[in-house]
């Protein structure tokens, strides 16, 4: 695959380089108000080529993949061309969290997801909307880099994102469930969607009966089935290398340092079998693997792609991604955990006098140079005594990552996890994160 781009490249300066091929097909299927409103199929391809020196970063992307087209931008990129040694192909694992059934899946079973959903939404009185969306995209990346190698992979994603809209007077509120995996419509077999649908239904109802909760100090305790927003946005960016060489995190100049209690222990893991943030090699090309970027406490680890490695002295761990062949690689997070401790869920509730229980995040805000966060709380309960009452509504968790990690005092030994897609600097990637149920001893709670 484009043998004399590689020369090209091989006969120049540059640090590293790289030519990405990318050729994929995606599948989306939007119901809303009882209806398919759209059915899309489309299919991509294309190269993005791309040298590096230092920090300087040249890059040309086409969907023309033909020898001559890559040459051309290839040889415009490069100042000399000064052929040397051939390409030595390495074949790639195959894992068995890459492998699917019947792809793409028959639409029946898809439609007929979409009918249990609506069926069961729809008799409730106080749901004005029923949302499902179905994706699936199978995209084969190939990928040749300065050390020779051509490195090939295919990757599958499914997702299935459903929403519900309940209204109760003037009040209007939604709750949502996203499910998606590296892997093909078989992980949604086993879903009943009649009981997770009326399990929504119920949730939606008593958070529109709800009372709001007032803005105060108090304890929190994060639900492993909150499913680690938090981690990923207040503290998981920050660890991000360009970010913390750009100044821009507020955990430069920290490795080796206490960051949080010691408790805590944070890993980015590529390798998680089936997680929809996981990958065989990132997109320069090096391993996937399983970074500890807290451990007891102390700063050990940020994630780094091939050009900050380089500048820090050391090899990449792995961490570079990119939406498609279109965008230049970068630092990112692939599936992003706080791993279990040793403290029972029920302990840790009981030990709360008066706090909220959070089993649900939404959306928020977070600046990474400074920690400082705010997130909105879709699913939360009033803890008083030590037991779990009411649901509340209106909630928003309002602090700072760094000085959170330092609070947190109970750590749970159970797990849950979220998925979603990370947006950084106009490029989405999928992503997985999970914590356990975690206490926060005081934060403050807006209403």
């Amino acid at each position: 695959m484009y043998e004399d781009s590689f020369r090209l490249f091989k006969g120049s300066d540059f640090d590293f380089f790289d030519i990405y091929l990318e050729e994929s097909f995606t599948r989306t299927i939007e119901s809303k108000n009882k209806q398919i409103e759209n059915v899309n199929f489309s299919t991509d391809k294309g190269v993005g080529i791309r040298g590096v020196k230092g920090f300087s970063v040249l890059f040309a992307s086409t969907n023309d993949i033909s020898e001559k087209s890559v040459y051309e931008k290839t040889k415009f990129i490069c100042d000399t061309a000064n052929p040397k040694e051939g390409i030595n192909i390495i074949e790639m694992p195959q894992m068995s969290i890459y492998s699917y059934k019947g792809y793409p899946v028959d639409l029946d079973l898809i439609k007929n997801i979409i009918d249990s959903v609506n069926k069961t939404a729809y008799k409730s009185p106080y749901i004005v909307q029923a949302s499902v969306t179905y994706s699936d995209k199978l995209k084969q990346i190939s990928i040749l880099n300065e050390e020779g190698h051509l490195l090939q992979e295919k990757r599958t994603y499914t997702l299935l994102y459903i929403e519900l809209v309940a209204k109760l007077d003037d009040i209007l509120q939604t709750v949502r469930k996203p499910l998606s995996a590296m892997g093909g419509f078989e992980f949604l077999e086993g879903i009943n969607f009649e009981s997770l649908t009326q399990e929504m239904v119920e949730k939606v109802e008593e958070l529109l009966k709800s009372p709001r909760l007032e803005p105060q100090v108090m304890s929190v305790v994060l639900d492993s089935s909150a499913g680690g927003t938090m981690i990923h946005e207040a503290v998981g960016h920050g660890l991000e290398a360009d970010l913390v060489f750009e100044s821009m995190s507020v955990y430069k100049s920290k490795l080796g340092t206490k960051v949080a209690n010691e408790k805590i222990n944070v890993v980015d893991d590529a390798c998680v079998e089936k997680a929809r943030g996981s990958f065989v090699y990132d997109d320069e090309g090096t391993r996937g693997m399983r970074k500890m970027l807290i451990k007891n406490g102390i700063l050990n680890d940020y994630m780094f792609d091939k050009m900050y490695a380089k500048a820090n002295n050391r090899l990449s761990n792995g961490s570079a991604r990119r939406q498609s062949y279109a965008y230049v690689p970068i630092p990112r997070m692939s599936n992003t955990y706080i791993l279990p401790g040793n403290d029972n869920k029920e302990t840790i509730i009981n030990s709360v006098d008066y706090g909220l229980l959070v089993k649900k995040m939404g959306g928020g805000q977070v600046n990474p140079v400074t920690g400082d966060f705010v997130f909105e709380v879709s699913e939360g309960y009033l803890i008083e005594k030590g037991k779990i009452k009411h649901m509340v509504r209106g909630a928003t968790l309002i602090g700072n990552g760094p000085k959170i990690l330092q609070e947190i005092d109970m750590v749970g030994d159970d797990f849950g996890t979220e998925v979603g897609t990370c947006g950084k600097k106009s490029q989405g990637v999928p992503v997985t994160d999970g914590e356990p149920t975690l206490r926060i001893p005081k934060i403050m709670v807006g209403g």
